[in-house]
């Protein structure tokens, strides 16, 4: 199977039990980490104890990010992981066959998981499922060494109607990486900004369909620096 989710995480889909209520352009409260990560995790040159969960398919550090059309990386704002930063409607509902973001933190790990989400505004015929794994490194079990997966099982639609799209595609589409929020450093997944980002769901950069795994040392991913604006 493409991307293999990790499931069995308990709640009522198996991906935690921590819920996003059904939103648009929501977030969740501030999330401790702690329990996975108990010195927190250094990331762009901040250490973060808590983290946010953002409907639109993202986790941001420092506060909550409700944007809903993609900018290309970098960017000033929240530090953001973004599996795939698109404009997530989940007020269809359906829990838990369909439009279900969830979360799940314990020793070692965090999850968090898109799963059969929809579109703005309201559309189910196209969704999307994929998930952002953070783990210590398996080599070397230090706070300042960790990973993230990011895993993708589903892949449909790629731009919500507000975001210059129609039938889920076209406009302004879906983007996936990391950026530091200062305008200047980040790393954009291929396929970002373009509907070639559905390809997140049968291409890798570790050889298996739907799985792109990227190490975290002393705060920074594998990144490119944008030059110095003039």
């Amino acid at each position: 199977q493409a991307g293999a989710l990790l499931t069995g995480l308990g709640g009522p889909a198996g991906f935690g039990t921590g819920v996003l209520e059904y939103n648009d352009d929501g977030s969740s409260a501030e999330i401790d980490m702690r329990t996975a990560f108990p010195n927190g995790l250094e990331y762009f040159g901040q250490r973060f104890n808590s983290f946010y969960v953002n409907n639109n398919g993202s986790i941001t550090f420092g506060g909550p990010t409700g944007s809903y059309t993609p900018q290309p990386f970098p960017l000033q704002g929240n530090r953001m992981v973004a599996a795939f930063w698109g404009d997530v409607d989940t007020r269809s509902g359906g829990r838990p066959a369909q439009n279900g973001v969830y979360w799940d933190v314990r020793p070692g790990r965090i999850v968090i998981t898109w799963h059969n989400v929809g579109h703005y505004a309201q559309h189910d015929d196209h969704q999307n499922t994929f998930q952002i794994v953070i783990e210590s490194s398996a080599l070397l079990d230090l706070d300042h060494i960790w990973r993230v997966e990011f895993r993708y099982a589903r892949c449909e639609w790629t731009t919500g109607d507000a975001s210059g799209g129609q039938g889920g595609f076209g406009g302004t589409p879906a983007q996936a990486g990391f950026d530091a929020g200062d305008g200047h450093i980040a790393r954009t997944l291929p396929g970002s900004g373009s509907s070639a980002i559905l390809n997140l769901c049968r291409d890798s950069n570790v050889g298996q369909p739907g799985l792109w795994l990227f190490n975290v040392h002393n705060g920074m991913p594998d990144v490119d620096v944008a030059p110095a604006q003039t």
